[in-house]
């Protein structure tokens, strides 16, 4: 180690580095660095002490494997043992030899048994250290670029920009002290030794036994009785809070007998010191001496006491239970048998009861302090009028200062001060039964400064009221007059707060940013570039966001703990303005937490400069004091002055300015220190004071845990944060205060479970921030959308220059916040599952809205940078389009709604009221089929041959009709008659049928009979579509669920297999499912079961019954229906292009289904055939079309009239021939669904020649002509 001089710039790090597991799963490295080494010291010893922590891609502790590897990655190449022990002795030699001689010196070196020869000269660890240095700054370049790297591989982080609790880096800038008070207070003169370290080590015990009251005593007092339900007494839920909470109330009895016995060895050593018997061996002449450090103390020691009792009197929860825990255990006593204990068993918690009860629950803890014995052990405390008056002085003279003191420099903490003064004050009067009148102006002044004077949370002190009961002696003086006076100035002191406030706050702010602006342009400058008056602008910036931080938290404390005692309601706007004011206090924290890097860079620079500061006024006056004429008096003052040079030659610590303040109390005596250099001393130190503990003290001043008693101020601040939607950021802010909350929260210990009370804080803090917040972005986002989306209808005017639009784009580009350290809120995230959700369930409602939400969805990502998950609905939903099961149960209104296409295999909605056709293909009834399973096949085929045997009974009426058999048998005579003379059934005959049926009568629609008799058969024809189509569709199904399966010809048996495995019982179970599973579906994808033929077997022998003959006549009928077939089909087709698309329609292959059904079915294939229908159409045709070519041929070119007349007619006859051409190839299609191994020879070798002829005829006559439709040009109309 080296020591640390003085006249040097040069830093000593001692590095330690601990892992230990961070909030988020990082390892985090906490390294300790020790600056500025002591000079009474080593720097292993005294230091100020950085710590340095980094989680960037830290490594689990290493094997030698892995260590092998990183030395192989790393740049950085450790050295030896050997090659750091040769370098320092080099550096030994070096300092031993002075650098003297010239050239190259030779020197032996042994190490072991190893002897080693070493050349070098006087500047040769010059030359290594600057290749080093080189060689070092190429490695922290190599290592800022991997950095840079690896920071833009990972992009941004979605946790919120700053949290000092889960923030990965953390610097810890606390002065740490590893010497002993005893090795410390080394002056040279035991005397002063003495009475500096007894009093020293009274001061340190006093401050820690405060550290203790607030960290372990304060949090369970007084978050005692919060999350406990009312009737916690009937429940037993009270006795059992408090017994959770009675080891903290022993702690605290416990706290109160040694916090006495302090105060106790405290006047002790007092009344030891300030002796009134003159001739007394005195071990040292304190009688011009004020250890005001040793008072300052004592009070907020009593201060603390004087905390604990309003705590404890004003939780009237605790002691409600309190009562109802003892009367458990009283009737426990009593009644053993109910409880089983003996009352022998209970005295033990009857007397601890009883103990706690004494010295806590009554609220007496500072009058027990008061009225405890001094006079003992041999020394008189209460007569001894040198120590009273001593500490009347120092009364007045704290108050003084306190009344003097602005609340803005640098005594801004000045709330525990007046209490600590007044309990000092109180104790005073008490112990020494004394009266002074200069106390009541004094207090009265100092308590009209400061009104109101919070303990602890929302715990207010009023003195006034206190101090009659704790000292009767100054009832008087605090009589009911001044009571009331201050109670009045009270009231307008919140008054006039109240209306300023908000100027207050916009000045706050303004301060704020101004100081975190210098400081940005104040860490620009590196520290090794610093001059004096640099140092001194960086330390006045550092500490300056201190003093506004307290000045800060007081303004906010008075006014919502003011309004609470005060019982005054708080206006909107002093809700906001107090909000204003915390987010200022966070804003001090974030700037702080922003510059640690900047703290642990000019800390330790700042702490030297105000230590050189006080020590060049300390040695000022330590010249003065040696060039006078030196008595023991004297003596004593140089003595005192050296520990002081020695205490600030060190780190700055808690103990070393605590042995420097008692020192220099010691020297403030024979006016050995100047006015001018006591107020300068006291301004150092206390500059020194803020720079040591910054890092605390900003924690301290912006600690907004007050929230958690006031938490009805943050609905207001939500509700105008959404209202006005300015500086979004600054929720950061707030939520890092309720973040203070959940600190406090951590220390209640009444409940079942640590974090109960924090939960439930978290689930309210949630519930305002969804509900004000989160649901009315959400609200307003989808709103915009759908005004944006609809602007083209007759909406209100949205004229941004009119109406003013809200902008949401800031908020939702908001950095994801904090809730309580345990929850990211993104508000972008929660809206992008809101429009997913909404979108989705919308779609799903009205699946023909998809479009508009589609157009929302991209207009979110455009617009606001929302990117929604598209609504991929399963199959049951939007994509199966209508359920197969509506469909079977509703068989007779899907035949009528729906038309079919055989060739395309789908049907589509004949008229719809909105905006889009339903359709119904394979894939719909495939995801039917795997949501309902394959039984729904046999089922479809069931509903369909009960609608059957309901439609053949009007088919069978119709047929059955005098006029209708009557025309039939007409034909049949007719086309008998006609045979012998033309090959195929004569086109008028037909076309004079459709016309005949016209005038028998038309619905109000405009059908005829033989139109609804269409109907009827494309009906059929549609159901026997459907059933295809789930037959189809069921194979689509099996095929996509046997897709797996290597090969369906030769399945392996897994269950087989594991037996021969010898596997467990649970897996042969799962093998015999898995192969049951596969057998289904290999049954399944073979199944060949014709469901026409089965529908044609059902009704076949009943319809070609003796008893139904007049069916027979079926097949002459047929072709007037394909002449009003063609009429319908060109008129629905013609609807196609015009504006009211009523009734059209672009295929109906129902139709042709039904006739080569019902030709099946009735066994009239031949018969039919042997007309020869469709070769007569098409000749017909043919010589029609003949007819117009000669027509237009004769006449003369001039006629115009003519000629549109007869392109008209050649147009009209082409789309007649087409359209009769696309219905014979789809009859055609349709009669080969019902052709097959099990129909009869002769039925097929018959209906197969005529066929046969039928299209060589059609072919022979298209020949030289344009040729037939094939099936494709169906499809492509």
């Amino acid at each position: 180690m080296l020591p640390y001089k003085a006249d040097t710039t040069t830093t000593i790090i001692i590095i330690t580095i601990s892992i230990r597991q961070g909030p988020h799963g990082l390892r985090n490295s906490v390294v300790r660095a020790g600056g500025v080494g002591g000079g009474g010291g080593d720097a292993g010893e005294a230091g100020i002490g950085v710590t340095l922590l980094w989680s960037a891609l830290l490594l689990p502790p290493s094997s030698s494997t892995r260590e092998t590897q990183l030395r192989k990655e790393l740049p950085i190449q450790r050295p030896g043992s050997r090659v750091i022990l040769c370098h320092l002795y080099h550096q030994d030699q070096d300092r031993a030899g002075g650098g003297a001689g010239c050239g190259v010196n030779r020197g032996r070196q042994t190490y072991g048994e190893m002897t080693v020869d070493i050349d070098y000269d006087e500047n040769s660890h010059k030359t290594v250290a600057e290749q080093e240095l080189r060689r070092y700054n190429r490695i922290v370049e190599q290592h800022g670029d991997q950095l840079e790297e690896i920071i833009e591989a990972l992009g941004p982080h979605p946790a919120p920009p700053w949290d000092p609790k889960l923030d990965p880096v953390m610097l810890k800038m606390t002065p740490f002290e590893n010497l002993s008070l005893v090795k410390l207070v080394q002056s040279g003169n035991k005397m002063v030794n003495k009475v500096v370290l007894t009093f020293s080590a009274l001061c340190l015990e006093a401050s820690q036994l405060v550290e203790e009251a607030q960290s372990k005593l304060y949090p369970p007092l007084m978050l005692y009785g919060n999350g406990v339900a009312a009737e916690g007494e009937k429940t037993g839920e009270s006795q059992m809070s408090l017994s959770r909470v009675l080891s903290t109330l022993h702690h605290a009895a416990c706290y109160v007998q040694r916090v006495q016995k302090v105060i106790r060895n405290i006047m002790h050593q007092l009344t030891s010191l300030y002796r009134t018997d003159k001739k007394s061996s005195v071990t040292i002449d304190v009688s011009d001496v004020h250890f005001q450090v040793m008072y300052e103390h004592l009070g907020s020691l009593l201060g603390t006491l004087i905390t604990m009792d309003e705590v404890v009197l004003s939780n009237s929860v605790l002691h409600e239970h309190w009562g109802a825990y003892r009367r458990l255990v009283r009737s426990a006593a009593s009644d053993q048998h109910r409880f089983g204990q003996d009352k022998a068993s209970l005295q033990p918690l009857e007397k601890l009861l009883a103990d706690v009860e004494a010295a806590v629950m009554q609220g007496t803890m500072f009058m027990s302090v008061l009225r405890q014995v001094y006079d003992c052990e041999g020394l008189v405390v209460t007569r001894n009028g040198v120590l009273r008056e001593e500490m009347m002085t120092v009364v007045l003279g704290w108050c003084g200062q306190l009344e003097q003191s602005s609340g803005e420099g640098w005594w801004c903490d000045n709330q525990p001060q007046v209490v600590g003064v007044t309990a000092l004050a109180v104790f005073h009067q008490v112990v020494f039964n004394c009266q002074d009148k200069r106390l009541s102006r004094v207090l009265g002044n100092l308590f009209k400064k400061f009104p109101s004077i919070t303990l602890v949370g929302s715990v207010v002190w009023l003195p006034e009221r206190h101090i009659p009961s704790a000292a009767p002696t100054l009832s008087q003086l605090f009589d009911r007059k001044t009571q009331d006076a201050l109670l009045a100035h009270r009231t307008t002191h919140l008054a006039q707060k109240t209306q300023t406030i908000g100027k207050e706050a916009q000045a706050v702010n303004l301060q704020v940013c101004g100081w975190a602006v210098n400081l940005d342009a104040a860490a620009r400058k590196h520290s090794s570039q610093m001059n004096n008056q640099d140092l001194n602008q960086r330390a006045s910036l550092l500490l300056q966001g201190l003093i506004i931080a307290h000045t800060v938290k007081y303004n906010m404390e008075t006014v919502l703990n003011l309004h609470s005692v005060l019982s005054r309601p708080m206006g909107k706007a002093c809700a906001l303005s107090v909000c204003s004011l915390v987010e200022s206090l966070k804003a001090i924290e974030h700037t702080y937490h922003r510059h640690s890097s900047l703290l642990a860079d000019s800390l330790p620079h700042v702490i030297q400069y105000l230590t050189y500061q006080v020590l060049s006024i300390i040695s000022s006056v330590k010249n003065r004091v040696s060039n006078s004429r030196l008595d023991a008096q004297r003596l004593d003052i140089l003595m005192a002055l050296n520990l002081v040079e020695n205490m600030l030659s060190g780190s700055g610590t808690k103990e070393r300015r605590l042995v420097t303040r008692v020192a220099l109390s010691l020297a403030n005596q024979a006016r050995a220190l100047r006015n001018e250099d006591i107020s300068s001393l006291l301004v150092g130190l206390r500059r020194l004071d803020l720079a040591c503990e910054l890092q605390t003290r900003v924690k301290q001043a912006t600690n907004c845990a007050i929230l958690y008693h006031h938490t009805v101020i943050l609905p207001t601040y939500l509700t105008n944060y959404m209202q006005t939607l300015q500086h979004v950021h600054r929720i950061h802010f707030m939520l890092a205060a309720l973040q203070d909350c959940a600190v406090q929260l951590d220390g209640c210990c009444h409940l079942a479970t640590p974090d109960q009370l924090v939960i439930e804080f978290k689930e309210e803090m949630y519930g305002y921030i969804k509900e004000l917040v989160l649901d009315k972005v959400c609200k307003e986002v989808e709103t915009e959308l759908r005004l944006s989306t609809h602007s083209h209808l007759q909406l209100d005017s949205r004229n941004p220059f009119q109406t003013s639009i809200r902008d949401l784009s800031p908020l939702l580009a908001l950095e994801p916040f904090c809730l309580l350290s345990s929850a990211l809120i993104s508000v972008k995230d929660y809206v992008e599952q809101y429009l997913e959700s909404t979108f989705y369930a919308l779609t799903v409602v009205a699946p023909h809205d998809w479009r508009t939400y589609e157009e929302m969805r991209n207009l979110a990502a455009s617009k606001y940078n929302l990117f929604t998950v598209p609504s991929h609905l399963p199959s049951h939903t939007l994509d199966q389009g209508v359920d197969v099961l509506e469909i079977m149960r509703n068989i007779h209104v899907f035949v009528c709604h729906y038309l079919y296409n055989l060739n395309q295999q789908f049907f589509i909605e004949a008229a719809s009221n909105n905006k889009h056709l339903n359709t119904v293909t394979i894939k719909h009834i495939a995801n039917s089929i795997r949501t309902h399973g394959a039984g729904i096949i046999n089922t479809t085929v069931n509903f369909t041959y009960q609608f059957l045997r309901r439609k053949f009974h009007v088919f069978s009426q119709f047929l059955y009709d005098e006029q209708i058999k009557s025309r039939l048998l007409k034909d049949r005579q007719l086309w008998r008659e006609a045979k012998a003379n033309q090959e195929h059934f004569p086109y008028e005959s037909a076309e004079k049928f459709n016309r005949s049926i016209r005038k028998l009568g038309v619905t109000p629609e405009g059908l005829s009979y033989l139109d609804q008799f269409r109907g009827l058969i494309s009906h059929i024809g549609n159901a026997m579509g459907f059933v295809r189509l789930v037959r189809s569709g069921g194979l689509h199904c099996s095929s996509n669920a046997a897709r797996f399966i290597p090969d369906l010809q030769d399945v392996a048996s897994l269950e087989q297999l594991c037996r021969d495995a010898h596997t467990s019982p649970q897996t042969l179970t799962a093998a015999e499912n898995l192969d049951a599973v596969i057998n289904n579906l290999t049954r399944n994808f073979h199944q060949d079961t014709d469901y026409f033929k089965l529908l044609v077997d059902v009704f076949a022998p009943a319809l070609q019954d003796k008893k139904n003959s007049h069916l027979k006549n079926f097949y002459l009928i047929i072709p007037p229906m394909t002449i009003n077939f063609v009429e319908s089909s060109l008129a629905a087709k013609d609807n196609m292009n015009k504006k009211n698309k009523s009734r059209a329609a672009f295929t109906d292959d129902g139709f042709a289904m039904g006739v080569a059904y019902l030709l099946k079915v009735l066994d009239q294939n031949a018969a039919f055939d042997s007309l020869h229908w469709w070769s007569g159409v098409r000749r017909r045709f043919i010589k029609e079309r003949e007819k117009v070519e000669q027509q237009r041929q004769l006449c003369s070119s001039g006629d115009d009239k003519l000629q549109q007349t007869l392109a008209l007619t050649m147009s009209r006859l082409q789309q007649y021939q087409q359209e009769f051409e696309l219905m014979y190839l789809s009859l055609s299609s349709a009669r080969v669904f019902f052709r097959g191994d099990w129909a009869s020879s002769s039925s097929s070798s018959s209906s197969g020649d005529s066929q046969k002829s039928d299209t060589q005829s059609i072919g022979s006559d298209c020949s030289g002509k344009e040729k037939p439709l094939n099936k494709s040009s169906e499809s492509n109309a």
